[in-house]
Parts: structure tokens; C-alpha cells; sequence
């Protein structure tokens, strides 16, 4: 990467350190993006939301993992999980995966390992992380059933992640800082974007209407009331409360899902029977303790996911630098939005470098 002309190192770095807000409202961006995208499992991710850090590597430790917190935090704002045993694993994945690929670029060159490697590495480390998190706190042993085909799509969208990164850094005239031609975007730009604004039905009740800090407050404690329930009926009874609530609300998403991971965290617990046994088929057999553990840990995985979306907003200001830098991300992440008409598969890197200047226009790389 080439810095412009006449600039020095430190310069170039404080350039870059201009660049984070951008950089974690892109994250977001990819990250809204990816959240629409069916999955079996909702702790399951594509890695979209990877390429930011990527492209960032080269950035100091300090900012580097600001933005990598940054983009945990938003994320989990965006997907209402932050309550939720769904935010322990993106958070213990991430930040392991963003080390890894840290140190990774740092003590092996570019002429050795390109993106894709480090891409590689780093959601391979998320991955296991992720799975080992998942046995432990819902999925019991069972999880190990998914270790494989979880590694092999890892392996997948880190390489697809990673040669993508490596062309847009290459072809990326805002990266490079090189001037990039503005202005409206085409009129079927702008039709396509009016076609992508349609209306919601209003929910029965607006949480806008709330501060968000009393609601984040009473989040945590109907959180802690969830996690210090022991028996799997109390728990049970907290989901449906939640669930209700994130009806209401119209943030409970798609009903299918939600019991397609209940179902599932179900299954993966009753794969390891104890207990009485209170039905048989073939070799399988269903005991008491098995299921009751099972719709326990479901109900509490899935209330708290309910209890977050109902609770926690985008609205929400964290002190300190990290939410200035948050309320900034999300500020330019809803100038994305508007434009997200203007950007087509076919032409995604002129069209993202054409967004991106028109948000941020200084150059992000930098030299070391």
C-alpha cells in the first residue's frame, strides 16, 4: 500500500485512525446484511463482517482492536443478542480470531501468506471457539456432531472472504486514496433503492418510545432473573413472557426459526439420555432428564435473545470513547443504508468506492 506524497508515517496513522468509524459502519453494514441470511444455527456467521478488520490489518493494536470491539458491540445491537449467551460466543470468537490474524500478519509477510491464509486461520480460531462455547453452556457433547461440516464452511467463506479482500485492497481507489469519481448514482440506482424501502406494519408498541437507558437497565435485571431461575419450567415461562414481549414489539423475527433452534438445542441434549426413560425408538432412547434439560437450556438461550431485542437499541449511547465511536458508526451505517440501492454485485468495488467516498473521502491505508 502507497502512501500519498509528502505524507509521513504518523500522519498516515492518524489518517487511519479518522478511517475507524467508516471501517466499523461498514462492519455493521455487512453484518445487517449477513443477519438476513438464513442459518441453521443463529450463532453460525458468513464472516461478511470480517472484512473490515481484513482490510485493517495494518492499523496500530490499540485501534485495531478498538474497531474489532466496536463492531462485537454493534452487531450485537443490530441482532438484539447482547443479553444472550449468542453475544459470549461472537464476542470469545471474534476477538480470538481478530488476534490470530493479527499476529499472524505480523510475524509472517505478504510474500508468504496472502489474506486468504490469515482469513483462513482467523475463522478457523472462531470456529473451534465458537463450537467449544456452544458444548459448554446448550449444546452439550452432541456439538460435536457439527465440528465437522462447521470447520469445512469456515475453510470456505474464510478463503471466499479473504481473495475478496485481497482484490478489493488491490482495485479499491478509496483504499488507495486515489480520487474517485463521485456524484448521484444512476437512475436505476435510485429506482432499485425506492423498490428496497418498503413499509413495515407498525408493531402493537413502539420501545422508541422508551429512554434506552431505563430499558437497557431493566433488561440486565430480567436477564439475571432468567439465569438464576433453576428449574426448566420457570425458564420456559420467562421465554414465552419474552417472546410475547418481542411480538409486541415487532422484533421477535421469524417465528420458524426461533423453535427450529429451540428443536435443535433440544435434540443435541437428548443425543446423551439420563434419567427415565419416557420414549424409545430402536437404539434411541428419550429420557426425562434429558428433555428437561434440553427445553431449560433452549428456553434460556432463546428467552434472552427475545429479552435483548426487546430491550437493547441502536438508540442506546455507551459512555467513553468506544460509544462515541459506536453512535458515529451507526450514524454513517444508516448513510449506507440509504445508498445501499446504488451497489450491485456486478460492479460492487466501483460501487462501494464511489459510497465510501462520498461518506469518507481520506484514504484508510497505511505504511509501516
Amino acid at each position: 500500500m502507497v502512501r500519498p506524497p509528502g505524507t509521513t508515517v504518523e500522519a498516515s496513522l492518524d489518517a487511519a485512525a479518522s478511517r475507524l468509524p467508516i471501517l466499523a459502519a461498514l462492519s455493521l453494514f455487512l453484518s445487517t446484511i449477513e443477519y438476513m441470511i438464513p442459518k441453521p444455527l443463529p450463532f453460525i456467521r458468513l464472516g461478511l463482517a470480517n472484512a473490515p478488520l481484513l482490510i485493517a490489518l495494518r492499523l496500530p493494536l490499540s485501534q485495531f482492536f478498538t474497531l474489532v470491539f466496536v463492531k462485537i458491540l454493534g452487531q450485537a445491537l443490530i441482532s438484539g443478542t447482547l443479553f444472550s449467551y449468542i453475544f459470549l460466543l461472537s464476542l470469545s470468537g471474534t476477538a480470538l480470531s481478530a488476534a490470530a490474524m493479527y499476529l499472524l500478519r505480523r510475524a509472517v509477510s505478504e510474500k508468504y501468506m496472502s489474506l486468504a491464509g490469515v482469513s483462513i486461520t482467523g475463522a478457523l480460531v472462531s470456529n473451534v471457539t465458537q463450537v467449544a462455547l456452544a458444548r459448554s453452556f446448550f449444546l452439550g457433547p452432541g456439538a460435536l456432531y457439527i465440528m465437522p461440516p462447521f470447520l469445512a464452511m469456515g475453510t470456505v467463506s474464510g478463503t471466499a472472504l479473504g481473495l475478496f479482500c485481497q482484490h478489493f485492497t488491490a482495485k479499491s481507489r478509496w483504499y488507495s486514496g486515489a480520487p474517485v469519481e463521485t456524484g448521484a448514482p444512476p437512475p436505476e440506482a435510485a429506482a432499485s433503492q425506492a423498490a428496497t424501502g418498503k413499509r413495515r406494519s407498525p408493531p402493537l408498541f413502539d420501545t422508541g418510545r422508551l429512554p434506552p437507558a431505563p430499558l437497557f437497565a431493566a433488561g440486565l435485571l430480567l436477564s439475571a432473573l432468567m439465569l438464576f431461575a433453576e428449574a426448566p419450567l420457570t425458564r420456559t415461562a420467562l421465554f414465552l413472557v419474552f417472546l410475547l414481549a418481542a411480538i409486541v414489539t415487532g422484533k421477535a423475527g421469524k417465528l420458524i426459526v426461533t423453535l427450529i433452534f429451540f428443536a435443535v438445542i433440544v435434540l443435541f441434549n437428548a443425543l446423551l439420555p439420563y434419567g427415565r426413560v419416557i420414549w424409545r425408538l430402536g437404539v434411541f432412547s428419550l429420557t426425562e432428564g434429558a428433555l428437561l434439560q434440553g427445553i431449560g437450556k433452549a428456553a434460556t438461550v432463546e428467552g434472552l435473545v427475545m429479552l435483548s431485542r426487546v430491550t437493547v437499541s441502536p438508540g442506546l449511547r455507551l459512555p467513553g470513547r468506544v460509544g462515541a465511536l459506536l453512535a458515529e458508526a451507526f450514524t454513517l451505517l444508516n448513510r449506507l443504508l440509504e445508498r445501499k440501492g446504488s451497489i450491485h454485485a456486478k460492479t460492487f468495488i466501483s460501487d462501494i468506492d464511489r459510497v465510501l467516498t462520498e461518506i469518507a473521502p481520506a484514504p484508510i491505508s497505511v505504511n509501516s
